[in-house]
Parts: structure tokens; C-alpha cells; sequence
């Protein structure tokens, strides 16, 4: 990279090494406490068993947490048709948490 004619730097890529499964649940189980109360209750039971998912599902989740909590609380819930998931790949780790409820 070039920033003027009398500096010239070279940028090295950055190498990112995989986490590995307990940090990941430990990083999830931080960023499943959510600003909205009502939310981090409905994820409580979910979160005490993130030991039990595969990595696939640990991703899954971790994409699900990135959405806003209103829509995640509106999910979770299920009241009517129009609360489903947009992303069709993450109703299964929704109802996954649903089903946390019921154990």
C-alpha cells in the first residue's frame, strides 16, 4: 500500500486461528445477556445447555443473537405467524429454545 510517494507500507494479513467450543459458549453466554429482561429469561434455560449443541447449532445461535432484541423477543415468543424468523436457516435454533422451556 502506497500512502505517498515518500512512505510505502506493507500490510501482512492477519491470520485468525478457530476458537475453540468452550470459548465459543463462553462468548455466546456473554452475549446472550440482552438489554431486555423479559428476553434474557427466555434464553436462561437455552444458554445452561449451549454444551449440548454442535458447532453448526453454536453458529446458528450466534447468528440469531445478532438480530434486535425485539424481533429475537417476538421469535421466541411466537405469538401469531407474522413473529417467524426471516432467516429460515435459524427457526430450527428457535425452536430449540422453545423447547428448552418445556424440560
Amino acid at each position: 500500500m502506497v500512502v505517498g510517494p515518500w512512505l510505502h507500507v506493507t500490510v501482512k494479513p492477519v491470520r485468525v486461528e478457530p476458537v475453540d467450543v468452550q470459548t465459543t459458549i463462553r462468548q455466546l453466554t456473554w452475549r446472550s445477556k440482552r438489554g431486555l429482561l423479559e428476553l434474557e429469561l427466555l434464553l436462561e434455560p437455552f444458554v445452561r445447555r449451549l454444551g449440548e449443541l454442535s458447532r453448526a447449532e453454536l453458529e446458528q445461535y450466534g447468528r440469531l443473537l445478532e438480530h434486535d432484541d425485539l424481533d429475537l423477543y417476538d421469535w421466541l415468543r411466537g405469538v401469531d405467524d407474522q413473529d417467524q424468523v426471516r432467516e429460515e436457516s435459524l427457526q430450527a435454533i428457535v425452536e430449540r429454545i422453545r423447547e428448552s422451556h418445556s424440560r
